[in-house]
C-alpha cells in the first residue's frame, strides 16, 4: 500500500437537481435563503470525488455575484484528497445544500 495519497477529481453536486427529483429526503434552503447569501456566511456544498463517497462541506462565502460565488475550505475533508481547509471554491447558488448566516455585526 503506497503512503502517498492521490489527488481526486470531483465535481459540485447540483444540490436544487438532486431536491428536485427527491423534494421530501434532499432538501435545500429556499431560493430567497440562497440569493440572500453574503459574504461571511458559511455554506455546505456536496463535493463528489470521480471515485468514493461524496462529502459535504462548509464553505466560508468570500465573494458573490449575481450568478457565481466563491469560498474557502472552512476543514479538512475527511476522505477527499489534494483538498484542504482554505482552499479556493467557486460554486452558483444551485450547489448549496445548507447555510449558516455570520453572526450580526461581524
Amino acid at each position: 500500500m503506497s503512503l502517498f495519497r492521490r489527488r481526486v477529481a470531483w465535481t459540485l453536486a447540483d444540490a436544487a437537481a438532486r431536491h428536485a427529483a427527491a423534494p421530501d429526503t434532499f432538501r435545500v434552503p429556499s431560493d430567497d435563503a440562497t440569493a440572500a447569501v453574503q459574504v461571511g456566511d458559511r455554506v455546505k456544498l456536496v463535493v463528489e470525488p470521480e471515485t468514493g463517497l461524496a462529502e459535504r462541506m462548509w464553505v466560508t462565502v468570500t465573494a458573490v455575484d449575481e450568478e457565481s460565488l466563491e469560498g474557502v475550505l472552512a476543514s479538512d475533508p475527511a476522505e477527499l484528497r489534494g483538498l484542504h481547509a482554505g482552499d479556493t471554491v467557486s460554486f452558483e447558488r444551485r450547489h448549496i445544500v445548507a447555510i449558516s448566516r455570520r453572526p450580526a455585526g461581524s
